[in-house]
């Protein structure tokens, strides 16, 4: 069997079911049309955060999305490490939690998380912002269990996924997938939010707005860092 098929035919049944259009779930997990296309295709396999992601938006089981088994999400589960054991626990006591409080009102604690006060990500390609970093707690009502500290975005060259003046969650990593919302820095001297995209034929990185007003920046691999990826 053709897992990375099943389980795109799985992502699109479960949003077809839930009426939306591929541009409608590409919003909601911070990437491109193009790229639920090519999971739903079975072209690109989802990965362990996708599929976490996805069964939030959906309101289903993790285990939905893969072929019944006796053993299920427990076979899954016993090939991670641990850190990433320890997210599919968290993960599935929250929704035991849900579960359990069935129709009852709920207010949220608000969560604290590190956010980079003047670091922010730039307005558009060219007209970076770069200020001495200053790192505070800012309260949200719910933060990612992935995300490791949150930025203000600056402008409007996200919108309309990212507003001006958003903050948004960050998961620390060196490196993304082709589509991912990114936060890089650029030669050292500036921060920018942008889809980032690998042209392996001419060796160069494609930072992309989702603004349409916006062009494309193209950068070698060398000038840009990859600070962490933006999660939803």
């Amino acid at each position: 069997m053709d897992l990375a098929k099943y389980i795109g035919e799985q992502i699109k049944k479960f949003r077809e079911r839930r009426n939306m259009t591929q541009d409608d779930l590409a919003e909601k997990l911070g990437t491109t049309r193009q790229s639920i296309s090519r999971y739903e295709i079975g072209e690109r396999k989802a990965n362990q955060d996708i599929l976490f992601a996805l069964s939030d938006i959906f309101g289903v089981a993790v285990d939905d999305f893969f072929p019944a088994t006796k053993e299920g999400i427990s076979t899954i589960y016993n090939q991670l490490v641990p850190p990433r054991q320890e997210k599919v626990y968290n993960f599935a006591e929250r929704q035991l939690e849900e579960q359990n409080r069935g129709n009852m009102v709920h207010f949220p604690k608000k969560e604290k998380l590190p956010t980079i006060k003047n670091s922010a990500s730039a307005a558009n390609p060219t007209e970076l912002v770069y200020g001495d970093t200053v790192v505070e707690e800012e309260e949200f009502e719910r933060v990612p269990s992935s995300a490791d500290f949150a930025v203000p975005i600056i402008g409007d060259s996200m919108e309309p996924v990212i507003r001006n003046g958003q903050f948004v969650f960050v998961k620390e990593q060196p490196d993304v997938e082709d589509g991912e919302i990114a936060i890089v820095e650029i030669d050292g001297d500036g921060v920018t939010c942008k889809e980032v995209y690998k042209d392996y034929e001419s060796q160069t990185i494609i930072l992309r707005s989702i603004n349409e007003l916006y062009e494309d920046r193209v950068v070698s691999p060398e000038q840009i860092r990859i600070i962490g990826k933006v999660i939803f």
